[in-house]
């Protein structure tokens, strides 16, 4: 089985089958009347719950009889603190047109005052289900959080329909109530801040090349048994100044990212071997080949730590910094110095997409008075503001930290030290300070973003895409509101790639050269999702609006590839499976077919490819698998945007089809891959996915 699986399964692509406010500085953000309802209910808490928190978990109240159950965890205080639950008399109003309430609301104070906490408390809320319309599902429910001033609206951690609970998380003590949104307004300017902070946060948040150069220099170095802190500061100093590396900077979003850290890790090499002494670096580089066991990789590694010496003594850095790059920079440490660094990026800005760091960031820009999700500090103190962070704090730190030892694991390095996990919480402080710094400075530019964000939903809705009886029929699928507008977004950033314009504008039936109106992005989309053709509507519109050719050049998908193979379906003839149920299964050109392939279901397997175009219509693709040393180059054609092969070998026939499409920075290449055996003895039903970076 083995050997035919893979030479029929693009013969070597897929390995699986191989097998065959404090002072009165402020109280948070402006302040807004809150106007309208009053808070109607039946108290299920009689009188207060109380009860001490600290060296045990701590739970309150009881789902069936008070619809409430809090759990505190264990030394969530500094010191032992009495906790209590209650319903109080009576709640600040809420905005009647905003939001339906659910049950009752509940109090929640440490020693009678609200509080931080070190470790966050789960809130769990029950509530009637006859009584919540849940026709259009559970997105539109929220937890009220009162923050002096307004209600703030929560997304919970979890909402179980069925049972009719709602799970909500949070690291302070507080005034707090299950609702319902009914106003779309609301979903919108929450959707609008959170995608703004994104982009805002991505665009300055710090800078990524800055992150990866960081890392590799701080495992090099590492590898070489090297901790002097001013030799890493001269050669990250060093580093920044190089032109390459303004290059690589400009370049970093632009292309394949293991390439370009590769590229950074080369200019540390040659850092590194015009700074560190040649001695200090020789003896690193033998003791990195200590750990070799094989005699002629050993010997190699120390012909090549010779060489990279001599290169030093002569001057010669480039070439010292390549074999640098090779023996300590190696690909793989390079791939996951990158890795940890952009994880590291990607969940500092997935935590401002909570409520608790833009609480914090907001008592940082007003100062709080203890009531504002329990701050209290001056406006700017940001060494205050992280000290009450507490528990968020912990948790970014502790996530920060695990990422990075998965990381290092990767790589062979030994686990963080506990002063290497300090200056790993340091850095993260450094870093958030920065982001309060760098939020508040650009406030105009978020507005504007926000503002522009605004602009392009009010064309969606004046456009219907929004709606579920008149929208496309590729947006009824399903989805709550929010989803929509998360696919409209995709899709805004996607056409303003292809049509070369990235501002939005307003103006109906102007075609300019910097900006496109947002009733132009409607009607693309309206194209784009309107069914089985909508692609081919959507690139004829931009023909025929901005005369644009909406398919890539072949000779700009040129290059290497990668992505993975899924085995959607395995079809096996009756006669097939009757012969491998009586144990009498085939064996065919050296195949035994006595194999499960119920096990092939469902497989995801790495694959590359290289796109070598002979023409502008066609040219070779060279596959190659994880685990398969046999490459297979077979002939493919391309028009309009599909790449299409067909190839047969030892009585197989493999069809393959795959739709390009390109953003500013990527290329993407998804399709099938389906193979027949013997005319149907035999079909493998598979989908491939690929990407690489844009050429320039």
């Amino acid at each position: 089985m083995k050997k035919m699986m893979l030479a029929l399964l693009l013969f070597g692509m897929i390995s699986v089958l191989a097998a065959c406010g404090k002072k009165d500085s402020g109280s948070g953000p402006e302040k807004k009347e809150v106007q309208g309802a009053q808070w109607k209910y039946d108290k299920t808490i009689a009188e207060p719950i109380k009860a001490l928190s600290g060296k045990e978990d701590l739970k309150l109240g009881n789902l069936e009889t008070n619809n409430i159950s809090l759990n505190i965890p264990k030394d969530s205080f500094e010191s032992e603190t009495e906790i209590s639950l209650s319903n109080p008399d009576s709640v600040p109003n809420y905005p009647g047109v905003e939001i339906d309430t659910i049950g009752a609301p509940i109090e929640i104070t440490a020693n009678g005052k609200s509080a931080r906490l070190n470790d966050k408390i789960t809130a769990t809320f029950k509530f009637d289900t006859s009584k919540v319309d849940l026709s259009q599902g559970t997105s539109t429910l929220r937890v009220a959080y009162y923050n002096g001033e307004k209600w703030d609206y929560i997304r919970p951690l979890s909402v179980d329909e069925n049972k009719g609970v709602i799970t909500f998380e949070t690291y302070h003590l507080s005034l707090l109530g299950a609702t319902k949104i009914k106003d779309e307004t609301v979903l919108t300017e929450s959707w609008i801040h959170s995608k703004t902070l994104d982009k805002s946060l991505r665009d300055n948040i710090n800078k990524k090349t800055d992150e990866v150069a960081n890392k590799i220099i701080d495992m090099g170095l590492e590898k070489l048994g090297i901790s002097d802190k001013s030799i890493k500061g001269k050669i990250l100093g060093e580093l920044l100044k190089e032109n390459d590396y303004k290059d690589i900077y400009d370049a970093y979003g632009k292309g394949d990212v293991l390439d370009l850290n590769q590229k950074i890790a080369i200019l540390a090499g040659k850092k590194m071997a015009e700074i560190i002494p040649s001695s200090t670096l020789q003896d690193g580089l033998k003791g990195l080949t200590a750990d070799t066991d094989d005699f002629g990789s050993r010997a190699k590694d120390v012909g090549a730590i010779s060489q990279a010496a001599g290169n030093i003594v002569e001057g010669q850095y480039k070439d010292a910094a390549k074999i640098i790059a090779s023996q300590i920079l190696d690909k793989t440490t390079v791939g996951i110095a990158g890795k940890i660094a952009i994880e590291a990026i990607n969940g500092q800005i997935e935590s401002w997409k909570g409520s608790e760091v833009e609480a914090a960031y907001e008592a940082y820009k007003h100062g709080a008075n203890g009531v504002f999700y329990g701050y209290n500090v001056d406006k700017g103190d940001f060494n205050s503001i992280w000290d009450q962070m507490r528990g968020i704090r912990r948790q970014i730190e502790i996530e920060a930290i695990r990422k990075e030892n998965e990381g290092r694991a990767d790589a062979g390095l030994a686990p963080l030290s506990e002063k290497q996990m300090d200056m790993i919480r340091d850095g993260i402080k450094e870093s958030y300070r920065r982001q309060f710094v760098s939020r508040e400075e650009k406030e105009a530019e978020f507005k504007k973003q926000e503002d522009d964000l605004r602009m392009l939903v009010d064309s969606f809705k004046k456009n219907n895409l929004l709606d579920s009886t008149n929208g496309p029929v590729g947006l009824d699928k399903g989805f709550d509101y929010e989803t929509k507008l998360d696919v409209l977004s995709h899709f805004a950033d996607k056409m303003m790639s292809d049509t070369g314009r990235f501002n939005l504008s307003d103006k109906n039936g102007l075609i300019m050269t910097d900006k496109i109106s947002v009733d132009d992005i409607a009607q693309g989309a309206r194209y784009w999702f309107s069914g089985p053709e909508g692609k081919k509507a959507y690139q004829k519109f931009l023909k025929d609006r901005f005369n644009i050719d909406p398919f890539p050049k072949l000779l700009e998908l040129a290059g290497k590839w990668n992505g993975s193979m899924t085995i959607n379906d395995v079809i096996l003839s009756d006669e097939l499976k009757k012969q491998i149920a009586e144990g009498k299964a085939p064996k065919d050109e050296g195949c035994d077919f006595n194999f499960n392939f119920e096990e092939l279901k469902g497989k995801v397997n790495p694959i590359s490819f290289t796109i070598s175009p002979t023409s502008e219509t066609g040219g070779d693709m060279a596959f190659s698998s994880d685990g398969s040393k046999d490459n297979k180059t077979i002939p493919f054609t391309y028009s309009d945007g599909v790449i299409s092969a067909t190839m047969s070998e030892k009585g197989g026939v493999g069809t393959l089809s795959l739709e390009v499409s390109q953003d500013e920075t990527t290329q993407t290449a998804a399709g099938s891959f389906n193979l027949s055996y013997k005319e149907g003895v035999l079909k493998i039903l598979s989908s491939l996915s690929a990407s690489k970076g844009k050429s320039k």
